[in-house]
């Protein structure tokens, strides 16, 4: 639910920030073009990394729930357990990704008129939703991975 617009957020950050880069400088520096830094290629890679992991993780668990559905079951609990996990990873991977990306783009980033500011801010907002909180998450999977039998929500 949630899950598919941050990933599109992250996406719009990331093509943003690296469509502006070739003709934007860094401030206080020698640089010219942000493409010139080798800081900033490496801060952009390993955005685009956090935002493909991000999607890999999220395609498995529509996987899941796919094959689940095709079969006429409902996933198991463990299953289950892993794809509200996965939600907060998700989300982790994102706003840190578009952190980042906001970070080396630079503070121009933040003036209302850019819409990097409201990617960032619709990414941030979308991540503290109740489902996607990770360290329910984590606890919920923790608990099915070591047999602890205690529900703590409904959604899992």
């Amino acid at each position: 639910m949630i899950v598919g617009p941050l990933l599109g957020l992250g996406r719009a950050a990331l093509e943003t920030v690296t469509r502006r880069a070739p003709d934007k400088a860094i401030a206080f520096t020698f640089f010219e073009k942000q493409t010139d830094s080798v800081a900033y290629q490496v801060a952009v890679a390993e955005a685009a990394l956090r935002i493909d992991t991000a999607h890999l993780h999220a395609y498995r668990a529509a996987d899941a729930v796919d094959r689940a559905a095709a079969q006429g079951v409902h996933p198991d609990a463990l299953t289950r357990a892993r794809i509200r996990a996965v939600l907060g990873h998700v989300v982790e991977n994102v706003t840190a990704a578009v952190d980042g990306l906001m970070h080396v783009h630079g503070s121009g980033g933040f003036a209302e008129a850019d819409p990097l500011q409201r990617v960032w801010r619709d990414a941030h907002m979308a991540a503290r939703h109740a489902v996607v909180q990770p360290s329910i998450g984590k606890e919920i999977y923790g608990k099915a991975l070591l047999g602890v039998d205690e529900k703590i929500s409904p959604m899992a």
